[in-house]
């Protein structure tokens, strides 16, 4: 496709050329008879341009002669090495406990009997074989162990390496014929298995030989949006499945109860692959087991490469509402030898916000209409815009429509009071937009700040009203200033104080996504990236808006914690914790304490590390207190949780709060930890050292922040993209066996195989933590497209949107979606860049230093 787009080209100038040649010829027709041209001349002029034409002819088909025999030869590669071996069971166990999911994957392989492969026409034994598969996995999973089982005492275990080491250790283990495996991830949802799996015993086949089993572990940290609790399971791992298939789940939650489990399948709700799913209907047996806990199976036998089985189907769960105190969790009787204890509180005081309402908001939707934005970006704009604006408040909230281009603002409708008069006008005022010019990042913020501001005063809005920024963008700064770190520190000191809460949507892979993340980290927002071509953009905003923006409960909420001074004051009364004297709370390490808004339906959680030594003495307590902005004024909240209680029960007539003990509190809060430290590297990679945000944990430089996530990843034994990948090691008793296996086969000539989705080993390509992966969701902000490392992406690869998760990549703060919509196949989406991949497409900026078009999302 690149060398016929390229010879098109070609032909094209080629073809201009000779139209002006025959031109010119025409003109020389003009000149009177005085003119010394004699009719011979051009006679030959005219050969001379018919052999220009023959010529770029047959270049044209030579070039599509060599690009047809270019795919034969690969697809007859491919198809030597891809049928050596078999997965005969596939078995997904997935356990929820109090908003952390731990699932598990194990599979069975086993090597065909045909175990030969063609080389240069000449029949050769396979000894190893390297299987590759690609898994999809929710994006915000996190695998934390591989296990290989390969026979009787000989088990493979694995360790977290960064990424580079890992990789090395995998291809020298490889390369001398030893069982091993290796998980890498292409991007935020898709994970690379390569497993090498020996040859059978002499005078064995390879149905006699013992089955390699594969266990990967991941871990999930779920948030609730919209009053449920949304995750995705990985029913299809992508290739047949010659026995079995089974899925299990099971949820629990000991402090609010189950109100129900639904799981359905992803046709329903993902747009296009509504028609390719349909056809494959789920039946999960679900039970509510008891009101704290509710299980969910599904099985299915002989599942074939070409099933319409979703790769991930999605579900939810609701939980009944929290205490009104919330829950803060220390898991002190787990960790007794550990130095540092982790700390997780969630809020949410829905009775108060039930009574008090949500927040009226004054909001200016600034849309960009240059040039870039023409075609499907702008169409599908005016459908989101006509969509959020019906979702706003009547009589309650304020609006008004910026445009930008060349200028910051071009045309201005309004500002209005919400109404469906002013509502309908506005949606025809957006539907009559064109594009036009560059666009001028830098004065649209500055003026949409200004608009923003001034509207409460405008239209008499109420003064309790919160100013929202809603910008839609496809493009860089290309007008005006256009210097990143001046245009966020110009856009930081017209905020003052970050009154306006800026949120930003990115189309494409051409948007600054750095610069607009830096933007909504100094200004109270958050970014989301919308991924094209998968006919879900319009639904990626509308959930973004839903779930973020439509009603706000509370604003500016900040939470501070704090100990008695004296340790032995227990809480036997309120009116004891009021008297006793407190100090603040020291906290080795923590995700943000401040927020800019709360949605309705969502839950405020903070996830710290504390110095067991900073912790008081038994029967003392522990103290949050929380101020925001609500419906009803300014709003304080103290809660007191005793620390020495072991059991589950609310305390209610001594006003203590139990900490609830949790498993995998560590990985939970690395999960959140390493998403802030990548927002902030991504920030900091286009402000530098003018990356200016209100805590001490947010100070540094892109190296560092990514230096930190990384140590986080390891120390954590978590599989990241671009950080981090999952290595076995080597196991002595496996290793005599693999000896035996070799000396029983001296003397027979063979070499190592590949099978399954690559046709030879080692790496290819870019492997990118940018959110580049997982597309939009119904769970909170994307950020991040459909990137595959490099080489051929994961075929067949599907998902869609999911809903509660975190985006992609460069995810915001409880943020949107997991595993969302990946590929692999077909046409590229419309305004697709950074390069195509056989198979599939994908799109992102290229890498630092990438030559031959070769893009973090493929090549």
């Amino acid at each position: 496709w690149v060398l016929v787009s390229l010879t098109k080209k070609h032909l094209h100038n080629s073809n201009e050329s000779t139209t002006a040649s025959t031109s010119d010829i025409e003109s020389i027709e003009t000149i009177d008879d005085s003119s010394e041209i004699s009719s011979h001349s051009f006679r030959q002029q005219t050969k001379q341009i018919q052999k220009m034409r023959f010529f770029n002819s047959l270049i044209t088909i030579m070039t599509m002669a060599v690009c047809h025999l270019v795919i034969l030869a690969a697809m007859v590669a491919a198809e030597d090495t891809s049928n050596l071996v078999d997965l005969t069971h596939y078995h997904v166990t997935t356990d929820v406990q109090s908003r952390l999911l731990k699932t598990t994957i194990d599979m069975t392989f086993r090597r065909r009997d045909d175990n030969t492969t063609t080389t240069n026409t000449t029949a050769q034994l396979c000894g190893p074989v390297i299987h590759t598969m690609t898994l999809q996995l929710p994006r915000l999973a996190r695998v934390q162990s591989l296990e290989m089982d390969l026979s009787n005492d000989c088990t493979l275990d694995s360790q977290v390496q960064g990424l580079e080491q890992a990789k090395d250790t995998f291809e020298n283990m490889a390369s001398e014929g030893k069982s091993a495996a290796i998980l890498t991830a292409w991007d935020m949802s898709n994970y690379k298995l390569q497993i090498v799996i020996p040859p059978p015993p002499a005078n064995s086949t390879a149905m006699e030989q013992e089955p390699t089993k594969v266990k990967l572990t991941y871990t999930e940290l779920l948030v609730q949006k919209n009053h449920q609790v949304s995750f995705q399971l990985p029913v299809n791992p992508g290739m047949a499945v010659s026995d079995s298939l089974e899925v299990d789940f099971t949820v629990q939650d000991e402090n609010a109860g189950i109100l129900e489990l639904n799981l359905k399948d992803a046709a329903e709700d993902t747009g296009n692959f509504r028609r390719k799913l349909s056809n494959h209907q789920l039946a999960f047996d679900v039970t509510l087991a008891n009101p704290k806990r509710a299980i969910a199976h599904f099985q299915e036998s002989n599942l074939t490469e070409d099933s319409s089985l979703p790769r991930l189907v999605r579900g939810f769960f609701r939980p009944a509402p929290l205490p009104e105190a919330g829950v803060l969790t220390i898991p002190l009787l787990e960790e007794e030898t550990k130095e540092e204890v982790c700390l997780t509180h969630v809020f949410n005081p829905s009775d108060f916000l039930a009574t008090a309402g949500s927040l009226p908001k004054n909001m200016v939707f600034v849309i960009d209409i240059s040039g870039s934005m023409s075609g499907d970006r702008l169409e599908n704009a005016k459908v989101a815009f006509a969509s959020m604006v019906s979702l706003l408040q009547d009589n309650t909230d304020a609006f008004a429509v910026q445009t930008f281009s060349s200028l910051g603002t071009e045309t201005l409708w309004g500002p209005a009071v919400a109404n469906p008069s002013t509502k309908q006008e506005a949606t025809s005022f957006v539907q009559s937009l064109h594009t036009t010019g560059s666009t001028n990042l830098h004065d649209a913020y500055l003026d949409g700040i200004k608009h923003a501001k001034s509207m409460a005063s405008d239209i008499d809005s109420s003064s309790a009203a919160v100013p929202i920024l809603v910008v839609l963008s496809d493009g860089e700064a290309s007008e005006g200033i256009t210097n990143r770190a001046a245009i966020a520190k110009n856009v930081r000191e017209a905020n003052t104080e970050g009154q306006v809460k800026i949120f930003s949507l990115a189309f494409g892979s051409s948007a600054d996504v750095d610069l607009l993340t830096g933007i909504a980290l100094q200004n109270g927002g958050k970014v989301l990236q919308i991924f094209e071509g998968f006919d879900d953009t319009v639904q990626q905003m509308e959930d973004f808006y839903q779930q973020e923006l439509e009603q706000i409960v509370l604003s500016d909420i900040g939470i501070s914690y704090f100990l008695p001074e004296d340790g032995s004051v227990g809480v036997a009364s309120a009116n004891a914790a009021a008297a006793a004297s407190l100090l603040p709370l020291s906290m080795l390490d923590a995700t943000t304490s401040r927020f800019p808004v709360l949605a309705d339906g969502s839950e405020l959680v903070i996830r710290g590390k504390v110095a067991r030594s900073d912790l008081p003495a038994d029967s003392s307590f522990l103290q949050a207190s929380i101020s925001a902005l609500s419906a009803v004024g300014n709003q304080d909240w103290s809660h007191q949780y005793d620390l020495s209680l072991p059991h589950l029960d609310n305390d209610s007539s001594a006003n203590a709060n139990p900490p609830l003990i949790v498993n995998d509190c560590e990985q939970a809060f690395a999960h959140a930890r390493i998403e802030e430290l990548l927002d902030y590297r991504n920030a900091a990679r286009a402000l530098g050292g003018d990356l200016t945000i209100s805590t001490s944990s947010s100070t540094g430089t892109a190296a560092s922040f990514e230096e930190q996530a990384r140590k986080m990843a390891i120390d954590a034994q978590l599989v990241w993209p671009g950080l981090t990948a999952l290595i076995t090691v080597e196991n002595p008793a496996c290793q005599q066996v693999l000896q035996q296996a070799e000396q029983e086969s001296e003397g027979k000539e063979s070499q190592v195989c590949y099978s399954g989705e690559s046709g030879s080993g080692g790496y290819d390509g870019d492997f990118s933590d940018d959110k580049a992966s997982g597309g939009g969701a119904a769970g909170g902000q994307a950020t991040g497209g459909p990137t595959f490392g490099g080489g051929a992406p994961p075929p067949g690869a599907t998902g869609g949107q999911t809903t509660g998760g975190q985006a992609s990549g460069r995810p915001a703060t409880g943020g949107q979606a997991t595993g969302g919509p990946t590929f692999g196949g077909g046409a590229p989406p419309s305004g697709a860049t950074g390069g195509q991949t056989t198979g599939g497409q994908a799109s992102g900026a290229p890498p630092p230093g990438a030559t031959g078009g070769q893009t973090t999302g493929g090549q």
